[in-house]
């Protein structure tokens, strides 16, 4: 198993990373029904890094079509983005006149119930038909970070392939094993990741950072390429749970394959990751919260001032918020509530899942 790096200069690059695959036809037969699976999570433009480059996703289009395949493109946003609203705004709203290739809303599909064998936290799921039905998934993420996985690259982006409020299942019962659960039983036969324009910080992985990296990595198998991506945005691999949990479980290697093309060091660029993951998701589900705030009230108290935020809660900038109650449908645990123009979380009810941040588009909400 390998993985291409290069250094690329616009989408048109990424026919030689696949070449370096040893080409399209490796990954594609004549007549077989492709579906191209990018990240369109919401409505923000690929310049921002929270979505792929849409000529990056026409290009790979074209080299498996030269393969004599039948080729769509399919996408879920994240919950509850409509894609009426989010396909437009990304730069998707034209794609089959401007591509000739088909863009499916997979929450618009019809709907099938899985089992999946195995499952350690999600043991059934419901995935949209298209992505049962195709012959071959072409996996297209973006190399950027996520507040609470750290980092949403090839594994983390199938959950799009879950309609509508059905991935928030994902989220309940756990998302990092959620993940890789869901990753047993959705395979990608190839991975494209977008590196042309990323996205770094704790606001990931939709009100972040762009990063101008100029980067295509590609692979034939997820957890490598995530691997390597991650080792790009100088992060270990083996710190980021999903990645860790997917390859104990014999999705693929965190290391020993072999890495074509300009190789990780003369693309590696330090990304601004989320700070903590491991801490904070220690202080969340276990007994440190409790200690925490033990301590923390008789100091309130003292000082008087008032309770502060804990450690791990989800946290609003009221400056930036709008009122828009997106939050609130995006809560899968209806925590989130309106008081007046600005949402409230019942600490008690929320399970710091951080659906809300995801969802929110002006980045007004993030972990405290």
């Amino acid at each position: 198993m390998t993985v291409a790096v290069i250094r690329a200069e616009g989408p048109q690059d990424v026919r030689r990373a696949v070449e370096l695959l040893g080409g399209m036809g490796r990954f594609v037969s004549p007549g077989e029904k492709v579906l191209v699976k990018p990240n369109i999570c919401a409505a923000k433009a690929s310049e921002t890094g929270a979505v792929t480059d849409p000529e990056l996703v026409a290009e790979v289009c074209r080299l498996a079509a030269a393969q004599g395949a039948e080729v769509a493109v399919g996408e879920s946003p994240i919950h509850p983005f409509r894609s009426s609203r989010v396909f437009p705004r990304a730069g998707y709203g034209d794609f089959r006149e401007r591509y000739g290739f088909p863009l499916l809303d997979l929450d618009a599909a019809e709907r099938v119930e899985i089992r999946i064998p195995g499952g350690v936290v999600v043991k059934e799921e419901v995935v949209a038909k298209p992505v049962l039905e195709c012959d071959a998934l072409i996996n297209m993420p973006v190399m950027k970070t996520h507040l609470q996985t750290v980092v949403s690259l090839g594994l983390k982006n199938l959950k799009g392939v879950v309609p509508t409020r059905d991935k928030l299942i994902i989220h309940l019962r756990g998302l990092d094993q959620g993940i890789v659960d869901l990753n047993t039983v959705i395979r990608s036969r190839l991975i494209v990741v977008d590196g042309l324009v990323g996205m770094e910080g704790a606001l990931g992985p939709t009100n972040g950072r762009p990063v101008r990296l100029g980067v295509i990595v590609a692979g034939d198998n997820v957890v490598e390429v995530d691997a390597t991506c991650a080792r790009i945005m100088g992060a270990d691999p083996r710190e980021i749970a999903h990645i860790r949990l997917a390859a104990e479980r014999g999705l693929g290697r965190l290391e020993g394959f072999e890495v074509l093309g300009d190789g990780v060091e003369a693309v590696r660029r330090e990304f601004e990751l989320p700070a903590r993951p491991d801490l904070n998701r220690m202080m969340i589900s276990g007994i440190l919260l409790r200690i925490y705030d033990l301590l923390r009230r008789p100091l309130d108290r003292i000082t008087g001032r008032a309770p502060s935020f804990r450690f791990g809660e989800v946290r609003l900038d009221a400056g930036k918020c709008d009122g828009c109650r997106i939050c609130v449908k995006a809560c899968p645990v209806e925590a989130v509530s309106m008081r007046g123009d600005l949402p409230k979380i019942d600490a008690g009810t929320c399970i710091t899942c951080f659906c809300c941040a995801e969802a929110c588009p002006r980045g007004a909400l993030s972990r405290a």
